[in-house]
C-alpha cells in the first residue's frame, strides 16, 4: 500500500468501515511510514474534538412518558374486530376497499411518530437556546484548525521569522492590523502567519515553535463587551489559552504544557502595546 492509498481510504479506517485485510494493510503501512502516521494522528484528533463538541441532548423522562401516553391513546381509538364480523374469505370486495382498510392503522402511527418527532425538534431547539454561550463550539472550531493546519502540512502562507513580513503580509488580507512580535529569545520563535477563519469572521493565525511544537495564535478584534480574564480549556490532549485586551481576542492553541502557554501568553503581552 502506498501513500495515496492510504490517504485515499483513512476516513473508512477511521469508521471502522473496512474489512480486515485493508486494516492490516493500513497498519503495516502506518508503522512504516512516518508521514501518514502523522497524519492519522492529526486526522483523528480533529474528529474526536468534532465528535466530542457537538451537542448531545438527552431527554427527560417526561417526555418519554408523553410519547408513550400518545400512543396508547392512539392505539386504544383503533376498533376492535371480532371473528364473526369479519367479511368471508371468498367475499368479492373491491380493489380499493383493501388499500383503505390496510392504510388507516397506519394514519394513527404516523400522527404519534409526528408528535415524537416534533417534541424532540422542540425539546433540542430550546436546549440550543438556553446554552450558556457559544465557547465550547468555538473552542471545538479552534482545535479543528490548528490541527487541519498540520494535517495538510499548511501551517503558514507566509513563512518567515521576520516579524516585518509576516505583519506586512496579513494587514494588506484583513480588515484590521494584528500584532505580529517575535519571541525567539523568549524560546518561542516565530514561524510565519496565515490566513483562518473562525467565529464567522476571517482571523490572522500567528504560528510559534516550542520544542518542537506548534501553537497557533488566532487574532481578530474584541467586541466592545469582551471579557479580560483569561480562560483556559483543556480538551483531547490540546490547551487553549483565551485573553482578550482592549482591541484584540486571541486564542492560543497547542499540545505543549499549560504552563508553557502560560509563559507565552505573559511574554507576548509584554511585547505588544496592547494590555
Amino acid at each position: 500500500m502506498n501513500c495515496e492509498q492510504c490517504k485515499n481510504l483513512m476516513d473508512g479506517y477511521l469508521d471502522r468501515e473496512l474489512d480486515p485485510i485493508t486494516n492490516q494493510k493500513i497498519e503495516q503501512h502506518l508503522r512504516d511510514c512516518r508521514n501518514c502516521d502523522q497524519a492519522y494522528k492529526a486526522h483523528g484528533s480533529l474528529v474526536r474534538a468534532i465528535r466530542d463538541g457537538a451537542p448531545y441532548y438527552k431527554a427527560p423522562a417526561k417526555l418519554r412518558e408523553r410519547i408513550q401516553s400518545s400512543l396508547r391513546q392512539e392505539i386504544a381509538k383503533k376498533p376492535v374486530r371480532n371473528v364473526e364480523d369479519s367479511p368471508s374469505l371468498f367475499s368479492a370486495r373491491p380493489r380499493w376497499t383493501r388499500t383503505v382498510s390496510f392504510g388507516t392503522p397506519w394514519s394513527g402511527l404516523a400522527f404519534a411518530a409526528a408528535i415524537v418527532f416534533a417534541a424532540i425538534i422542540t425539546f433540542n431547539l430550546m436546549s440550543r437556546l438556553q446554552r450558556p454561550g457559544n465557547d465550547q463550539f468555538l473552542a471545538t472550531q479552534l482545535i479543528a484548525s490548528h490541527a487541519r493546519s498540520l494535517m495538510a502540512n499548511h501551517l503558514t502562507d507566509v513563512a518567515s521569522s521576520d516579524q516585518h513580513t509576516v505583519k506586512p503580509w496579513l494587514d494588506t488580507k484583513l480588515d484590521f492590523a494584528p500584532p505580529v512580535v517575535d519571541l525567539s529569545s523568549e524560546g518561542f520563535p516565530l514561524i510565519g502567519g496565515r490566513l483562518d477563519y473562525l467565529d464567522n469572521r476571517p482571523v490572522a493565525a500567528l504560528v510559534y515553535e516550542r520544542r518542537k511544537h506548534f501553537i497557533n495564535l488566532f487574532v481578530w478584534p474584541a467586541s466592545s463587551d469582551a471579557a479580560t480574564a483569561p480562560k483556559t480549556i483543556t480538551r483531547q490532549g490540546y490547551q487553549l489559552l483565551h485573553w482578550a485586551d482592549s482591541d484584540f481576542n486571541y486564542w492560543a492553541v497547542s499540545d505543549v504544557n499549560a504552563n508553557d502557554l502560560q509563559t507565552f501568553k505573559q511574554q507576548f503581552e509584554t511585547r505588544t502595546p496592547h494590555h
